[in-house]
């Protein structure tokens, strides 16, 4: 496999720094962005950006016009019955769950399609497969991230840009800290974001002619409990 310029959202914890150590171990070159993140590895580049400030977005981009591969990952869960969500907590589930994708992508596409091969990988969830109780605007966001996937596959099918999406059911991540449910302890209730590293890895190393659309990851048993 060819070595890659990566740019990764979300990179500081779970899912996003779990790929990002894989990677920085195949010996690709790896941008991260996140609110707050660290790193001294030399191949690691940090950027400290809010993707949720959508009006200061695009200004920010520049930064990443040469690279030719990003991996979508950064996102939060607020969960309740409709009616309990605020209009603030609606809105804020939405710009960073799609619309700040959304943003990053249509900023940095054409830079993308200037590449021999470039690949975007989202990071959706099984909440984009089918809605659930107190996951109205959750979900929403999650099957908006699977249609703008596949609509960019379609625009993107004749340049040499391949878009994949992966939906993981529970992963064992921060992302469960702040919210009043977790998987179940046993290892066969979560996924573990190395797992999802290792997903990623076989996408970029999948010859370009061959494009995973939709994967979906579960752990083996589905177990949830309240904290």
């Amino acid at each position: 496999m060819r070595l890659r310029k990566i740019l990764i959202t979300g990179a500081s914890r779970g899912i996003g720094k779990a790929t990002a150590d894989l990677l920085l171990e195949e010996g690709h070159e790896v941008w991260g962005i996140s609110r707050t993140i660290e790193s001294t590895h030399p191949r690691f580049h940090a950027y400290e950006i809010d993707l949720s400030d959508l009006e200061a977005l695009p200004k920010k981009l520049s930064s990443f016009t040469h690279v030719d591969t990003i991996i979508c990952n950064v996102g939060k869960g607020h969960f309740g019955n409709l009616e309990e969500l605020s209009f603030s907590q609606i809105r804020s589930l939405m710009d960073l769950n799609f619309l700040s994708h959304a943003y990053l992508i249509k900023e940095l596409l054409p830079h993308l399609k200037k590449q021999d091969c470039a690949d975007v990988i989202f990071i959706g969830s099984e909440a984009g497969l089918a809605g659930k109780r107190k996951g109205s605007i959750y979900c929403a966001s999650k099957f908006a991230i699977r249609g703008f996937a596949q609509s960019l596959r379609e625009e993107c099918s004749t340049s040499s840009v391949r878009i994949s999406l992966i939906q993981p059911g529970m992963v064992r991540t921060p992302f469960y800290d702040p919210l009043s449910f977790a998987p179940g302890d046993d290892p066969a209730h979560a996924i573990l974001p190395t797992d999802i590293a290792a997903m990623i890895r076989s996408i970029l190393e999948m010859r370009h002619e061959t494009v995973f659309d939709e994967i979906i990851l579960s752990p083996k048993k589905r177990v949830v409990q309240k904290k």
